[in-house]
């Protein structure tokens, strides 16, 4: 018989994606140049461009570095699809949404090359829905696709079924530490900051988010993610076999 816990303060339990429930690269920019080449040849052989590659690479490139410094500045999302018809507008052909459509998913396709799911994430999300609380996840989606591309994942995993909301950057504009994102999915939730807990593997933009609105902060430790000793979680878990122990704690509050 399975045993259903209810616990009293904490309400809601909301994850950050990527190396948190699952993992990608661990350095971008590898795989960054990946894409960029891949988009390249797709471009070259449907519009017969040669010998631009070089040039193309570093164009994209630097449309993709000024798009993050946006990013990280205004908190606010830049979709990939807009970078790539301001790079395509350079050789004549941007507003072609089927090249769009094929160079996103060269961008997605790079990320295949190096994802798992992180061990111990179903059966740690089987324990968290049996105890009763509602699940949310807050994503900044990688280079700013679309959403599609995630929800791909979680579906291939099974995990998607865990959640009773999902908010990804590319659908509302925004990006963490952004505090509208965040209280959007408390709302989303009907949950108040100090009845939930995030859980991220990014200090500046997890743990400074969630704590931003009132939220209990726990930072995921995974070999992806900068050190800033002005930025501090009120948690700290290393694998998800600390989940009991982390709820136990704020149950008893």
């Amino acid at each position: 018989m399975m045993i259903v816990y209810q616990f009293l303060f904490v309400k809601a339990i909301l994850f950050d994606l990527g190396h948190t429930l699952i993992d990608y690269y661990h350095d971008w920019k590898e795989p960054e140049m990946k894409a960029i080449r891949k988009t390249y040849r797709i471009l070259s052989t449907n519009f017969g461009i040669s010998d631009q590659e070089d040039e193309f690479c570093r164009h994209l490139g630097e449309l993709l570095m000024e798009a993050r410094e946006t990013k990280l500045k205004r908190m606010i999302e830049v979709p990939l699809s807009d970078i790539l018809n301001k790079c395509f507008h350079r050789y004549g052909c941007d507003g072609d949404d089927d090249l769009v459509d094929r160079a996103l998913y060269a961008f997605y396709e790079t990320l295949l090359e190096n994802r798992r799911l992180i061990p111990g994430t179903k059966e740690m999300l089987d324990k968290v829905r049996a105890m009763g609380y509602v699940i949310g996840l807050v994503s900044d989606v990688a280079w700013g696709l679309p959403s599609e591309f995630p929800l791909r994942d979680m579906r291939f995993y099974g995990i998607d079924q865990y959640f009773d909301e999902l908010i990804f950057s590319t659908d509302v504009g925004l990006r963490k530490p952004n505090p509208k994102i965040f209280k959007m999915a408390l709302s989303n939730l009907n949950a108040k900051p100090d009845e939930a807990i995030f859980i991220g593997n990014s200090l500046q933009a997890d743990i400074k988010g969630a704590k931003n609105v009132g939220m209990i902060a726990v930072l995921k430790e995974s070999k992806f993610y900068q050190h800033d000793d002005s930025i501090v979680p009120d948690e700290k878990i290393s694998g998800w076999d600390e989940i009991d122990r982390l709820l136990a704690k704020y149950a008893r509050r």
